[in-house]
């Protein structure tokens, strides 16, 4: 669009000021910004860029910065409202069918899933990831083009009034309801007047689609069949798309997560989060991404420098600290400003060798206390030494000192973790007064910040916490789930036996569901033979036989289910303690087990 004519949709609405010196331009506001950082500048001199104002910050900020980086036009005033008019307007310039999907679950999947059924017949432009808010939709929406031959697009709300002002964005031809329930319900008097409120994305919609027993595959199912798909090619396709097993990430809920800890600590107190092993098996690079996003983490933390640098490759620019650092690795850290943790004096002399054949002066690094746990670290008695050495040379310098609790999680313990923490805040004075200036100082993990929080000292570090397990009876949210699908359904008769090494006999006639998830996917082979469930059609679905390596039978005798449905393997209704409790592990275990073969769905609201 030409500044004209972005001028003339937004002429009662926000005033679009364009330097002086900048001429009548086409506009392709794709590149649609809230954050200077992800300016591309080849790109700015045709960006439009929309100053909002929430409440933890002003788009007008980066208003000077843009200037530099060759941004001419502006929105500051009513901003969203001026975002949403021009969506509106892109909108009603398309005459291409518009699926539109709202609910309170399911929507990023129904959404993703149609994409995968319908990708080759269509050129699709979709909701990227959950972009569903006020702000997401009309993103969403400017992504039409004259080559999209079909939309999907999600809308969320949270309040009352909010979907009045999305539909004109969507205008759906085709209407999606997932399903509908309590979750984020707080701003509704019922949940009656939710439904009420998520239906006016419908009110000049011809078609609307719900499936009452809330099947994602049903819903799949039936907007093919208003596209004019016949039953043959939908039964094939389908078959063919959800024979998968995926882990979903709700991001959200992972950075409300962080919003409690961060509550517990205070904004004084920085925050180092856990990433490694996969962001234990959530993603680290989306996982990363939406931590560095939420801005309230201060530090990332990994096991190993490639950890590291496939995050820098992936833009993250938070720091990063490097748990387990690698000898033959010293180089590429450096290069890639990844900060590691001096556990001994052999890797202290390895770092300063390196840093000073790179000419480097104080790079930072990482003091590690054994305290107790007698895995990694300097003792008690090495400080003085350690700290002569550091204290007398200039290519490194100390950034923070810590330690590992052993047993934070467990009240039984509680007198060997406060023995913990005195002897590391002795170790850590001693090293101040030696280095002859501050360091910040981090010894409480997830358990720790909720059990010992006086002694959060100047940093905390928040693994498995970030996935909402608490240790003291909080309310977290839960952000993976595990599911798969149905791949068939038969009845099996009495006197036969299921699976390898023929352990299950069947006493009566059973009916067998197969599902394609296995051991190397991550599903434990001990939970072979009753020793686990799944949770299909509102019902615990025992196994039988044998786990194998890429599928699993579960007795479904008693249900409707049928091919195409989901199994839930952890989530809402089986929790991962629970599976963790049965294989006498804990839940980091049972998470970091995920195959990386299991496609990752990440979820916004």
């Amino acid at each position: 669009m030409l500044v004209s004519e972005i001028r003339s949709v937004l002429r009662d609405i926000a005033k679009v000021e364009v330097c002086p010196e900048f001429s009548e331009t086409d506009f392709n506001i794709s590149t649609l910004l809230t954050d200077s950082r992800e300016l591309r500048r080849d790109r700015a001199a045709e960006t439009l860029f929309f100053a909002i104002r929430t409440d933890k910050n002003d788009g007008a900020n980066y208003i000077p910065e843009l200037k530099q980086c060759g941004v001419r036009a502006f929105v500051r005033e009513n901003a969203i409202a001026a975002l949403q008019a021009l969506a509106a307007y892109k909108r009603s310039c398309y005459t291409g069918p518009v699926i539109g999907i709202t609910g309170s679950n399911g929507k990023t999947v129904v959404k993703e899933w149609l994409y995968q059924l319908l990708k080759d017949d269509f050129r699709i432009t979709r909701s990227p990831k959950s972009y569903n808010s006020q702000i997401g939709v009309p993103l969403s929406v400017w992504n039409l083009s004259d080559e999209t031959e079909l939309a999907i697009f999600e809308a969320g709300i949270s309040q009352p009034g909010e979907m009045e002002k999305l539909e004109p964005i969507i205008q759906p031809t085709i209407g999606v309801i997932t399903y509908i329930g309590e979750e984020h319900g707080e701003n509704f008097i019922s949940l009656e007047q939710k439904r009420e409120e998520k239906m006016l994305l419908f009110r000049h919609c011809p078609v609307v689609i719900e499936d009452p027993t809330h099947q994602n595959v049903r819903t799949c199912a039936a907007v093919m069949r208003a596209l004019g798909y016949d039953e043959e090619t939908i039964s094939a396709r389908i078959l063919k798309q959800t024979h998968e097993t995926v882990l979903e990430i709700n991001l959200t809920a992972l950075t409300d997560n962080v919003r409690y800890f961060r509550s517990l600590i205070g904004q004084d107190t920085k925050l180092t989060c856990m990433v490694k092993a996969f962001a234990y098996g959530a993603g680290s690079v989306e996982v990363s991404r939406a931590l560095q996003r939420c801005g309230m983490v201060d530090y990332l933390a990994v096991a190993v420098a490639d950890e590291g640098v496939e995050l820098r490759r992936a833009g993250i620019t938070l720091p990063i600290i490097v748990m387990d650092p690698e000898t033959d690795a010293l180089d590429l850290m450096m290069e890639n400003n990844l900060e590691p943790n001096v556990y001994s004096f052999a890797v202290l002399e390895d770092l300063l060798e390196a840093a000073e054949k790179k000419g480097l002066e104080h790079y930072p690094v990482h003091v590690k206390i054994d305290s107790g746990m007698h895995r990694l670290g300097f003792y008690r008695e090495d400080i003085p030494i350690l700290a002569e050495r550091l204290a007398g040379q200039h290519a490194l310098r100390v950034k923070s000192v810590f330690s590992h609790l052993a047993g934070s999680d467990e009240a039984q313990f509680d007198a060997f973790t406060l023995d913990q923490i005195h002897y590391f805040s002795d170790c850590a004075a001693a090293l101040q007064q030696g280095l002859g200036y501050d360091v910040w100082r981090h010894i409480l993990n997830s358990a720790g910040i909720e059990r010992f929080t006086d002694y959060k000292f100047e940093m905390c570090r928040l693994g498995i916490g970030l996935y909402g397990f608490s240790f003291a009876g909080a309310k977290l949210r839960h952000v993976c789930e595990l599911k798969t699908t149905i791949l068939s359904v038969k009845t099996v008769p009495a006197g036969e036996t299921i699976g390898y090494g023929r352990h299950t006999t069947l006493t009566e006639d059973r009916r067998i569901a197969v599902i394609p998830i296995g051991y190397a996917d991550g599903f434990d082979r001990r939970f072979s033979n009753y020793g686990g469930e799944v949770y299909i059609r509102g019902q615990r679905c025992p196994v039988v036989g044998n786990v194998c390596m890429d599928q699993a039978m579960v007795d479904v005798t008693g249900t409707d289910a049928r091919p195409g449905d989901q199994a839930e393997i952890f989530g809402s209704h089986i929790r991962l303690e629970e599976l963790a409790d049965k294989l006498h592990t804990i839940t980091y275990e049972i998470l970091t087990s995920v195959s990386r073969r299991v496609q990752r769905v990440y979820l916004y609201e």
